[in-house]
């Protein structure tokens, strides 16, 4: 059956206009995005989703259409823009599916409210410490220097490198990477460009514990190991939280896995309005 058409929203709340997709009804699932994206990187999910269950996907603040954020860029004022938006829309209580950045907000916002939130799906969530966390971002901090020595070196050997095929695809996709994180500036602020002491201050180790509701994490077995032991460091803390690696699944599992992503989802919503 094919799904009802999508429709589009914007509110107005106290950090900014937020623009939302919308489709279905029944229990509700606010999905939200990951890093370099918005909420468009849900359409092939809620494309499945539609006819079951009450799907929203908004577009962060600073991200896709909605607006700049009045405040500076902090996980704390997105949660807080979730929770302004979920008692704009009267919603009681919500499943919340989260990627990347978004999980890390989905689970701000269900550590704050737990008793509006009837589980989550986290999909390669970050908002953990582990060892080595900073050292991930080394590449992007390279990549997106204010004094870019690197960048502008690749980009003059470039026409060199175009007798050798590994290398010039390498230096193709690193300068083609850099214009995705120079496109979206909230993200590398969020992620890595921000002091250390800012974002270490907004990582969820120590509430993690205290989150009783049931949640999953899927996780791409091909993704950056800093990024797996984040996934197993949630399902550690959390009490309970349980882990379905796909194996052949790498950052981008929205994008490349939207079926298994949408079946997922689907059952964990089932079995958890079984057990109510």
């Amino acid at each position: 059956m094919q799904a009802p058409p999508i429709r589009i929203g914007r509110i107005r709340l106290s950090q900014g206009h937020l623009f939302w997709r919308e489709v279905g009804k029944g229990p509700t699932i606010i999905f939200i995005h990951g890093a370099l994206t918005d909420g468009s990187q849900w359409l092939p999910v809620l494309e499945q989703l539609g006819n079951r269950v009450h799907c929203l996907a908004p577009d962060l603040l600073g991200f896709g259409e909605s607006d700049d954020p009045e405040s500076p860029q902090s996980i704390q004022l997105h949660a807080d823009c979730l929770a302004d938006y979920i008692n704009a829309l009267h919603l009681e209580e919500v499943y919340l599916v989260g990627h990347s950045i978004g999980a890390w907000i989905a689970s701000r916002y269900a550590i704050a409210h737990p008793e509006r939130v009837s589980g989550m799906i986290l999909l390669a969530p970050e908002g953990v410490d582990v060892p080595d966390r900073r050292s991930r971002w080394h590449t992007e901090l390279m990549l997106t220097s204010s004094i870019p020595v690197v960048p502008l070196g690749m980009k003059l050997a470039k026409p060199v490198t175009k007798w050798f095929t590994s290398h010039h695809r390498k230096v193709t996709n690193l300068l083609a990477y850099r214009e995705q994180l120079l496109a979206c500036p909230p993200s590398c602020h969020l992620l890595f460009s921000r002091p250390d002491s800012e974002i270490a201050a907004e990582l969820i180790n120590d509430d993690l514990e205290a989150l009783k509701i049931r949640i999953l994490i899927l996780q791409g077995g091909q993704d950056h190991p800093i990024q797996i032991r984040q996934s197993k460091t949630y399902v550690k803390l959390a009490p309970y939280a349980k882990l379905r690696m796909m194996k052949q699944g790498g950052w981008d599992l929205v994008e490349s896995w939207p079926d298994t992503v949408a079946r997922e989802i689907e059952r964990f919503t089932i079995a958890a309005l079984i057990a109510r």
